[in-house]
């Protein structure tokens, strides 16, 4: 049924285009053969009407025109040449002869000088008698236009009148019943002046009657043609496109039910793009098959890789301390972090943890890279960090056991950017080492402020680096933000980095708040920069409250 409303669809478009063409074809030849019919009689009839005309006008003196006008008197010169007139009028089957002499004002009147009427239309025409005037009306701006440039410039013209069986004048010489010829040229005096026009008519009659037989030719002639070249367009339609189309079309509805093609295909033998396309076809279903071959099994690898990322997802999660408060015993500080990474597994680490009942080791690392490897490298940094902690190392000796023992092995170049910081309670010193970490923010005395210290270089990059110690003095009320760089390194639609103006300007109003609601306000101060642009960095925060 499908196959079946497609042909005929595309099948009555394309023989609708195809009789739309035949009859272009027919219209266009059979008015250009009526174009060239006519030109051809109507300058048959201008060479003829001319050569009469001149014929006639060799028996007239010009310079007598104005006597005759003036005088009207006809004596034997006139009447010999309007014997000569009549005569031409009559052999040269003329249906008029006319030697008159225009108004040159306005071309409204003119006065005769000769009026021959042939013979046969002497009981149907006026004749018009010397010196008589004749009101010229209804003449149109091509005739008008003639008759000056005749009288002014000496210029002959030739005018054809077409009428249908009710006398109506046509434009047009298709479908008229009658016509005529119409000659002008000018007499001109012995001083070459232009004295009156010569005028012959010559009916077209017999031409007209032609006509007839010259539509039914051609017209028949015209419809044969494109009846033939529509039946052959159709023809070499049907085995060229409409045939190819329709197997073509039923081939892919049956690949699309049963993902094999039926071999119908294979008919098609055309040598041309319907030839190309059933091939390219047959190609693109064996592709397609293996395409889905190979899908099936690459989606049946990818949930086992995302099966086992959720795990390792989870593994990570689970390593990194969660649970808040984080010692519940103490009340004496607040203490949470949290860990956003980018990828179903991040490369950044945050740790802590009491080493004592005076001293907390808090830690905020970032692995150069992101996704598995920096996951595993994270894991193998995070493990040392703690592991060195607990031998209740300084911070300086923390990151040279730690970097010697990453530098060891690291084929793949990963390193850890790190802060690690050892708060003592009692004193309120904080010793810290940063090994090319972002700056920490403190709020001490009412102001945050960032603490900046020259950054010692990476974890994992050069074995045997010493690392530098710094301390600040801490006192009740202060407040510790530790974060990665995918902190101020968040980007927005317009590639614009949140950086650390907008980090120190998100902290004020945060003072009263507690660790978690701290990391909360300052996430959604990103999240509103960042809008709708993709998470490019792990985001991770810690925040140390001394109460």
């Amino acid at each position: 049924m499908k196959l079946r409303r497609f042909f005929s669809v595309l099948g009555l478009k394309l023989l609708g285009g195809a009789i739309s063409f035949g009859v272009l074809l027919f219209v266009f030849l059979t008015v250009i053969g009526y174009r060239h019919f006519k030109k051809v009689f109507e300058n048959q009839y201008n060479l003829t009407t001319m050569e009469f005309a001149y014929i006639a006008a060799s028996y007239i003196d010009g310079d007598m025109i104005d006597d005759y006008v003036n005088s009207q008197y006809k004596d034997q010169a006139w009447h010999d040449i309007y014997a000569k007139l009549n005569e031409v009028v009559n052999v040269a089957d003329l249906q008029a002869l006319m030697v008159s002499v225009p108004d040159t004002a306005r071309y409204n009147l003119q006065e005769y000088v000769f009026h021959c009427v042939n013979a046969r239309l002497a009981d149907k025409v006026r004749v018009f008698s010397l010196g008589e005037p004749e009101m010229l009306t209804n003449l149109d701006r091509r005739t008008l236009v003639n008759m000056k440039k005749l009288m002014l410039l000496g210029r002959a013209y030739t005018e054809y009148t077409y009428t249908n069986e009710d006398g109506d004048r046509k434009s047009m010489f298709f479908g008229s019943s009658s016509g005529h010829a119409t000659t002008a040229i000018p007499i001109r005096d012995s001083y070459n002046n232009v004295v009156a026009m010569l005028s012959v008519e010559k009916s077209m009659d017999e031409v007209l009657a032609l006509q007839k037989d010259y539509q039914a030719t051609i017209f028949f002639a015209g419809l044969i043609i494109s009846l033939v070249f529509i039946i052959l367009y159709g023809v070499s339609l049907w085995y060229s496109v409409i045939r190819p189309v329709s197997v073509i079309t039923q081939e892919t509805e049956f690949f699309a039910q049963n993902n094999k093609l039926s071999g119908l295909i294979k008919k098609i033998r055309n040598h041309d793009e319907m030839g190309s396309l059933a091939h390219s076809i047959e190609t693109m279903s064996e592709d397609i098959n293996n395409y889905i071959t190979k899908l099936t099994s690459v989606t049946a690898e990818k949930e086992r890789i995302s099966t086992e990322l959720n795990v390792a997802t989870k593994i990570q999660a689970d390593m990194l301390p969660k649970t808040y408060p984080a010692y519940p015993e103490r009340s004496d500080f607040d203490l949470s972090a949290s860990m956003d990474p980018a990828k179903e597994v991040g490369g950044d680490l945050y740790d802590y943890m009491l080493l004592d009942d005076d001293h907390l080791m808090m830690v905020v690392g970032d692995v150069s890279g992101k996704g598995v490897p920096a996951a595993l490298f994270m894991v193998v940094a995070k493990t040392l960090l703690a592991s060195h902690s607990i031998q209740r190392l300084s911070p300086a000796e923390i990151f040279s056991a730690t970097n010697d023992q990453l530098c060891k092995g690291n084929e793949s170049g990963l390193f850890v950017t790190c802060w690690l910081g050892i708060l003592t309670f009692s004193t309120g010193e904080l010793r810290f080492v940063n090994a090319g970490h972002p700056y920490p923010v403190l709020y001490h005395d009412g102001e945050f402020s960032y603490v900046k210290t020259k950054p010692n270089f990476v974890l994992g990059g050069m074995e045997g680096l010493p690392y530098t110690e710094h301390s600040i003095t801490m006192k009740k009320g202060d407040r510790l933000l530790v974060y990665t760089d995918g902190v101020t390194e968040a980007t927005d639609a317009n590639e614009e980095l949140f950086g650390e103006d907008r980090l120190l300007a998100a902290m004020p109003g945060t003072e009263k708040l507690s660790a978690p609601e701290t990391l909360v306000e300052v996430r959604k101060k990103i999240d509103a920069f960042v809008g709708e642009a993709e998470q490019f960095d792990d985001i991770t925060l810690l925040d140390f409250i001394w109460k």
